[in-house]
């Protein structure tokens, strides 16, 4: 009768443990509060391609925003925040925004999207879990590093200026 009883808590253990991680799951990401959308508006935007981010008459299409922030600073380095916003009315699936940091910064650990650093050129790109920017929505991503807190000299997203 025991191991009847103990077998049951470990399945509704098990059971609550699965929901509540599929829960904060869907929690983390619809952080901004809006749910994600139906998998046929998904598909609905255009396809990125694997040859590089869009052309600038497709980032017309879709007109984005992409903003910069330091969010902390300390004696040998500092910590940012990207955003990229979609202003159109219309999905956009698929960014890329390369930013031209002062010289001497170097990454120490990133956030949000798949960020590339060579030489003084960061290129942040989407991931799979956030390539789909709604209308109106905003992606946060960000990074550490290490070297001075200060504004990129240049900002491009998918080609265009930020």
């Amino acid at each position: 009768m025991w191991h009847l009883t103990r077998d049951r808590v470990l399945m509704v253990s098990t059971a609550v443990m699965v929901l509540v991680a599929g829960t904060m799951t869907v929690l983390y990401l619809t952080k901004d509060g809006t749910p994600p959308p139906p998998a046929s508006a998904r598909t609905a935007g255009p396809t990125p391609t694997a040859s590089g981010p869009p052309s600038a008459a497709a980032a017309g299409t879709h007109p984005m925003k992409a903003g910069y922030a330091v969010r902390n600073k300390w004696k040998d380095g500092f910590n940012a925040e990207v955003t990229v916003t979609n202003l159109s009315a219309q999905p956009v699936e698929g960014w890329t925004v390369q930013l031209e940091l002062p010289e001497a910064v170097d990454l120490t650990s990133t956030w949000g999207a798949k960020i590339e650093q060579k030489a003084r050129t960061l290129t942040l790109r989407s991931q799979s879990w956030n390539t789909y920017l709604e209308a109106g929505g905003t992606i946060r991503m960000g990074f550490e590093a290490k070297g001075e807190a200060a504004q990129p000299t240049k900002c491009t997203i998918n080609g265009s200026p930020c």
